[in-house]
């Protein structure tokens, strides 16, 4: 198939998300393991601000005061349980751009109804589908371990529908191979 810069281009940025992607996951993990190394010193740090300054809080969009939640996961030890969804979703995120990645990759050099593509861009598809699966299990794993109950974290349909349509999409790539094969052998 002929080099095209848009599929380069796609694939420059699909890497990129990627590795960013890793980057933040792996920040999240260190600043978890860190936290709770130093939980009393970050305790005491925040207690000593909140002393002097007032009340040290920072609040979201949706109205919950994040850093009153966050200090008391630092302080009770459940901070991992905190920041896990974010690093799961990280980690799906990396996990679909690097076959995305590999798809457009793929394009440039062969076919792009190899069957490698097709697993793919299957792949992508149930990667899409599992990330608000996985926001859901991680919110009641959030709320068994902390016995919180005033947890916000929202999943979209156009999660699902994204997901949906990469796995259909492999159902016309899979068509698209049979083709190419079947012409193959007319030749």
């Amino acid at each position: 198939m002929k080099n095209s810069k848009l599929r380069n281009v796609t694939a420059v940025i699909a890497k990129i998300i990627e590795v960013v992607s890793w980057f933040c996951c792996g920040c999240l993990i260190v600043a978890s393991m860190v936290l709770t190394i130093n939980k009393y010193l970050v305790m005491d740090e925040y207690e000593r601000e909140a002393a002097s300054n007032g009340h040290f809080s920072f609040t979201a969009a949706n109205g919950v005061d994040i850093t009153d939640r966050f200090i008391a996961s630092v302080g009770n030890g459940t901070v991992f349980w905190e920041l896990a969804p974010y690093i799961v979703l990280l980690v799906l995120t990396a996990l679909i751009f690097m076959n995305i990645y590999k798809v457009f990759r793929k394009s440039n050099t062969a076919s792009p109804f190899s069957a490698e593509n097709i697993k793919r861009i299957k792949t992508i598809g149930y990667l899409s589908i599992s990330i608000p699966v996985s926001k859901v299990i991680m919110q009641l794993i959030y709320l068994a371990v902390t016995g919180e109950t005033n947890y916000d974290f929202s999943i979209s349909l156009a999660e699902f529908a994204f997901g949906l349509v990469a796995l259909s999409l492999a159902q016309y790539f899979a068509y698209g191979a049979q083709l190419e094969d079947d012409v193959d052998g007319l030749v």
